[in-house]
């Protein structure tokens, strides 16, 4: 058996979840803090999302052009797979007792609310560590939880601004910026919070104990963001750089014969003469790649390089690249990255029943494991779905439950879209919304 036989045949061979017994719990919205929850479920650990009654995190009513699945959002419902949902106040006292109960035995909470939002609630760092000392508390914000900007609200575009990364996108003589899309500033800071999470209990495995950990939107982008240390080294700004990698010569995307789009980036000597062989353009054959690194230089190779692609198709371009040697990749719109064949042969995507939603297509955990399998299990669910599933595992009985439904304690959806379930649910036929069977039961 060769090498990648070999990687290809232990991939995912087992089943184990990392996570499994962990316990999280979350008081998020939105991308950022949700989408840490998210991983966490990935690899096996119980997450249990706190939501206020009626319309829940405001997330579910942002469906992307206003397009529901079965008066759900579909982005709310794989941002928020694998998870528990809880709806009660945290403003009120017997709310807040519920929390405290969850947080006894959690390992994990994280919150993304205004900077001291949750503190003032009740359920900030201070009152939960007297709870439970060996507790990982995670905040998430725009700017931190203290400094001059900790205060103000923030969202995915406006971290992109003040961590300088809209400043970078755009023309050089087109005077306007744009942000990233799907949200960039959301997904990259919540990766970096995973690992602190990773981290954190590494510490807690060898000292026994908690910490709280301040996790910003705009410093976790700044992190990515290379262009402060060259100014500081240069005096000057790299700028804005458009289609072009200032690091490569020629790099760009090109419109083919055939109206499709092609990358190309030529990153050493080797590949530059490989395309030279490809093209006919001779600079490419007669300098080095550093030397033709200057954007005068690169704008009239990616011209030349425009229009030789302009006279081939895709297929017959990516044929010569293979057997030349430079680099090229289509540019692939939603239908050609949902049906890639290779995406489906490695586990990138796949397709999950849902018990309520159906057969959806998700996109699974960012890496391959040879003895871990992270998977979803199910789709984001209603507000307040698992109200009495989680409170009888806290220990409250039938009675107590429905005390605290009608005292308003606990409460689920109200009838706007995006909060309640698919039309066609029935809740007397639906044993994990009565609280006698887990989701765990179905999977």
């Amino acid at each position: 058996m060769n090498y990648f036989d070999f990687i290809k045949s232990i991939i995912r061979e087992g089943n184990t979840e990392p996570l499994k017994g962990l316990k999280v719990v979350e008081i998020t919205h939105f991308v950022f803090g949700p989408n840490i929850g998210r991983y966490l479920a990935l690899l096996g650990a119980e997450v249990i999302k706190v939501e206020p009654p009626g319309e829940g995190d405001r997330f579910r009513q942002a469906a992307v052009w206003g397009r529901f699945y079965k008066l759900a959002n579909p982005y709310f419902l794989i941002q928020n797979a694998n998870k528990y949902f809880i709806a009660t106040d945290a403003r009120k006292k017997e709310g807040r007792e519920i929390i405290y109960k969850l947080i006894k035995d959690a390992d994990i909470f994280i919150e993304n609310l205004r900077a001291g939002l949750a503190e003032a609630m009740g359920v900030g760092y201070f009152q939960l560590h007297k709870i439970n000392p060996r507790l990982i508390y995670v905040s998430c914000s725009g700017y931190g939880q203290f400094g001059p900007l900790s205060k103000f609200p923030s969202f995915d575009v406006a971290a992109q601004g003040v961590a300088g990364v809209a400043k970078t996108t755009g023309w050089s003589d087109v005077d306007e910026f744009y942000k990233l899309p799907d949200y960039f500033g959301d997904y990259l800071p919540s990766l970096i919070a995973v690992v602190a999470i990773l981290v954190a209990l590494i510490y807690r495995k060898k000292s026994g104990q908690g910490q709280y950990i301040d996790i910003s939107q705009t410093e976790s982008l700044l992190r990515f963001y290379y262009e402060l240390t060259y100014y500081t080294l240069t005096g000057k700004e790299i700028g804005k750089t458009g289609n072009v990698d200032p690091s490569a010569s020629p790099s760009g995307i090109f419109k083919t014969k055939d109206g499709k789009y092609i990358a190309i980036a030529v990153l050493n000597d080797e590949q530059s003469k490989a395309l030279a062989r490809a093209t006919g353009i001779e600079e490419l054959e007669k300098t080095t790649h550093l030397e033709r690194l200057e954007p005068k230089t690169i704008e009239t190779l990616n011209e030349k390089l425009a229009k030789w692609v302009s006279t081939k198709t895709l297929d017959e371009i990516l044929n010569i690249a293979a057997i030349q040697g430079f680099p090229a990749a289509p540019v692939l719109n939603d239908v050609e990255v949902t049906f890639d064949k290779w995406k489906w042969e490695r586990g990138t995507v796949e397709i999950i029943n849902d018990r309520l939603y159906g057969r959806v297509a998700v996109v699974n955990f960012p890496a391959l494991f040879s003895k871990i399998r992270p998977r979803t299990k199910w789709l984001g669910r209603p507000v307040g779905y698992h109200n009495r599933l989680v409170l009888k595992k806290l220990g409250y009985s039938a009675q107590e439950i429905e005390a605290l439904i009608n005292r308003e304690v606990i409460g689920f959806w109200d009838n706007m879209i995006g909060a309640m379930p698919p039309p066609t649910w029935d809740p007397e036929k639906d044993p994990v919304f009565k609280g006698e069977k887990d989701e765990l039961d179905y999977v």
